[in-house]
């Protein structure tokens, strides 16, 4: 990756900061792990609860403005965070998770069953084979760093908050650390983390704060 990829075009006097936050638990993990992609699974109560304590931790920070995937465990979270900043929330459909194609929906063991090969040769390389009707992860990437990025120009010198997906902030951030995406799930993102991001007047992105769920 260029030095273009891993820089953001900022006005030299500002100091922008975003917020990535994944969404909390979701109503599936109290039954089996699915491949949840685009799919619409809401958030469970325990999920409700670890925002909660996500948007207390963060009422110390003020935002500008904050967006979510439109999915809406995506959007629930991002309406937990903002209550005590008395905001509204923007959908920005750019951040919806990683399309898991016919996998979406489906256990991981499901899965593994029905399409044994493919599920094997994702698990080992998920950088070159995608799920069937999938999304790549080269075209996922593609997607939420050309809109981080926009997000960035868009506003310079504020403070901004993403609620999206595990998958496509690791995407984000592999991009942004100039990581090959073989090294994907290397990278932990656990329900309710909160990643902070500086991009300084050097136009440098520097990741101040990775997977916290310490609040």
């Amino acid at each position: 990756m260029d030095v273009e990829r891993r820089r953001i075009a900022l006005n030299k006097n500002d100091l922008t900061r975003l917020f990535l936050i994944r969404h909390g638990d979701t109503i599936d993990e109290e039954s089996k792990r699915v491949f949840k992609g685009t799919a619409d699974i809401p958030l469970s109560e325990k999920g409700v609860e670890r925002l909660k304590k996500a948007s207390a931790f963060l009422s110390r920070f003020d935002f500008d403005f904050i967006y979510t995937s439109a999915l809406s465990r995506c959007i629930e979270s991002g309406k937990i965070i903002a209550k005590p900043h008395k905001m509204e929330t923007k959908v920005a459909k750019a951040f919806n998770e990683i399309h898991f194609g016919v996998w979406e929906g489906r256990s991981f063991d499901e899965v593994q069953e029905e399409y044994p090969i493919e599920f094997w040769k994702w698990r080992k390389n998920p950088d070159i084979h995608t799920p069937p009707e999938g999304e790549s992860l080269v075209e996922a990437q593609q997607r939420s760093i050309t809109n981080f990025n926009k997000m960035v120009k868009k506003h310079r010198g504020q403070n901004i908050v993403i609620v999206s997906h595990a998958g496509i902030l690791r995407l984000i951030i592999s991009a942004i650390l100039d990581l090959k995406l073989s090294l994907l799930f290397s990278i932990a993102q656990d329900y309710g983390c909160i990643n902070i991001i500086n991009v300084y007047k050097d136009d440098l992105a520097v990741i101040k704060l990775l997977n916290f769920t310490m609040y």
